[in-house]
């Protein structure tokens, strides 16, 4: 389900798993480079992925996060490409302090109208549930509500989860509460895996089931970008090449081109040219590019 309707999965094509398109982080920091708000700069950001080829992305801003769902189906019709928003709520102090009272099921039901009737008013509905968060290196008794909501909303819609976690294995705390609700794992996304560079965190995640997305990926910071690929490749050696997500998660100003940092067409433009350095292919690069978004979001594991 895209923000302008149903598509065939197989015309997904080269898909960013992980992105914001419009997005407010103000309880992060007070600063203007935490707000994603001017349409005309996200779609002058936007169409640079659009021009270098690419078809689909997932925008998992969801509720407490400025989320915009007319303007992100703007843009898709702008831009002519597949755009999936998010549904559920970010982590605790993005919250409304309406959770705090609410039972599972009301949160789940809510989720669910996201998905079946749209978001709010606008008629313009989720296709992927999440991100889902932790705020800390433990989840919180609402963020466990939040979660188990999700699941739920999850066994009654058939869309895929994904999660948010950095700087922890709270990953794992998040995916033994989606199966204690019986969610199969194929189903849920860990995000941020990257924040968490030890490469028995990530087989873990694998073991069980669920999928790896490395969703930090520039060229701004050659650190960042090597400790990366040296993760990707460890995860590709252990045999985990069809388990493996890649985005940018643009989420400040400061990542778009306009600003210095690499935009949304990083991945489709220049990171080849990375990967083949540790033994990336033009098919694997389309496994990761293509099929696996495509597999993640569907459960179809052919």
């Amino acid at each position: 389900m895209t923000v302008t309707g149903p598509i065939d999965a197989s015309l997904l094509g080269f898909t960013l798993m992980h992105e914001h398109l419009f997005l407010d982080l103000l309880k992060d920091s007070w600063s203007v480079n935490n707000l994603l708000y001017e349409p005309e700069l996200t779609y002058i950001e936007v169409k640079r992925f659009k021009d270098a080829g690419g078809i689909s992305l997932v925008d998992q801003t969801n509720r407490g996060l400025g989320q915009k769902p007319v303007e992100v189906k703007k843009i898709a019709q702008r831009t002519g490409l597949n755009i999936i928003l998010g549904c559920g709520w970010y982590r605790e102090p993005y919250y409304d302090s309406d959770l705090n009272r609410w039972y599972v099921d009301q949160i789940s039901d809510q989720m669910v109208s996201d998905i079946t009737e749209g978001i709010d008013d606008t008629g313009v509905k989720a296709g992927v549930i999440g991100e889902l968060g932790a705020h800390e290196k433990w989840v919180s008794p609402v963020e466990e509500r939040v979660l188990r909501a999700g699941a739920r909303a999850h066994h009654k819609t058939g869309l895929t989860i994904t999660t948010h976690g950095t700087q922890s294995p709270v990953a794992l705390d998040q995916l033994d509460i989606l199966k204690e609700e019986k969610v199969d794992l194929n189903r849920v996304v860990v995000g941020h895996c990257g924040s968490w560079p030890y490469p028995e965190f990530h087989q873990e995640i694998v073991t069980r089931g669920a999928w790896l997305s490395f969703d930090n990926l520039s060229d701004t910071n050659s650190y960042e970008l090597n400790k990366c690929l040296r993760l990707i490749e460890l995860a590709v050696k252990a045999g985990n090449l069809d388990r493996i997500l890649l985005s940018h998660d643009v989420c400040y100003r400061t990542h778009y081109v306009s600003y210095g940092g690499c935009g949304y067409d990083f991945i489709s433009t220049r990171l080849l040219e990375h990967l083949s350095k540790i033994g990336f292919t033009d098919e694997m690069f389309y496994q990761v590019m293509v099929d696996n978004p495509r597999r993640a979001l569907t459960g179809d594991l052919s």
